[in-house]
């Protein structure tokens, strides 16, 4: 693939991400709204409410913002030689995809359980008393919201270890089967034939 043809894509990634990113915040932050404001009149009566929109326009906007790191890293960094630039970038686009998936994206998730789900101090299930030496054992939402949230990270974390491992084993074996150029005494690659 040529270089022209993969920035073409990269700009392509770009600016549908960019598009997907734009109306799914629009689509979270509308369909979020309060139906009424201080004074009790109606905001917005015409755009539908709920958590299932909202949780649409949050993943969409998930969405976009890894389509715009793969199209970056693709169109600029894939398969190109390392620079102080490209490797600023990738360090970049890496801080940005941890603060997502180990920042916003949880937080959301609270944000989304606390809000407009209210798992705050529903009980979710009582477990049967038979089970529990006849006491009363009750789970809340709340207790299994902490859960979510909590295995979310630690699967998070797995697969960014694995991913990491995975990544380090893939550049070594592309790196062992690379062709062998021998370097002269002045750093120069060497050359056959008459110069």
């Amino acid at each position: 693939m040529t270089d022209q043809k993969r920035k073409l894509i990269g700009i392509g990634g770009l600016a549908s991400g960019t598009v997907a990113l734009a109306i799914g915040i629009t689509v979270a932050h509308f369909t979020n709204l309060p139906t009424e404001d201080a004074l009790g009149d109606e905001i917005l009566p015409s755009i539908p409410r709920g958590w299932q929109l909202y949780t649409l326009g949050q993943l969409l906007a998930v969405a976009g913002s890894q389509l715009i790191v793969m199209a970056a890293f693709f169109g600029w960094l894939w398969e190109k030689p390392l620079t102080w630039v490209r490797a600023s970038v990738g360090a970049f686009l890496a801080w940005f995809e941890l603060v997502l998936f180990f920042g916003i994206i949880p937080s959301e998730m609270l944000n989304l359980a606390q809000g407009p789900l209210a798992w705050t101090s529903r009980t979710a299930f009582t477990i049967p008393s038979w089970l529990v030496l006849n006491n009363d054992v009750s789970v809340s939402w709340f207790t299994i919201k902490d859960a979510v949230v909590a295995g979310y990270y630690t699967n998070a974390f797995i697969v960014l270890i694995v991913g990491i491992y995975l990544a380090q084993e893939w550049i070594k074996n592309r790196a062992d089967a690379a062709p062998v150029i021998e370097i002269s005494t002045w750093g120069r690659p060497m050359r056959k034939g008459n110069v």
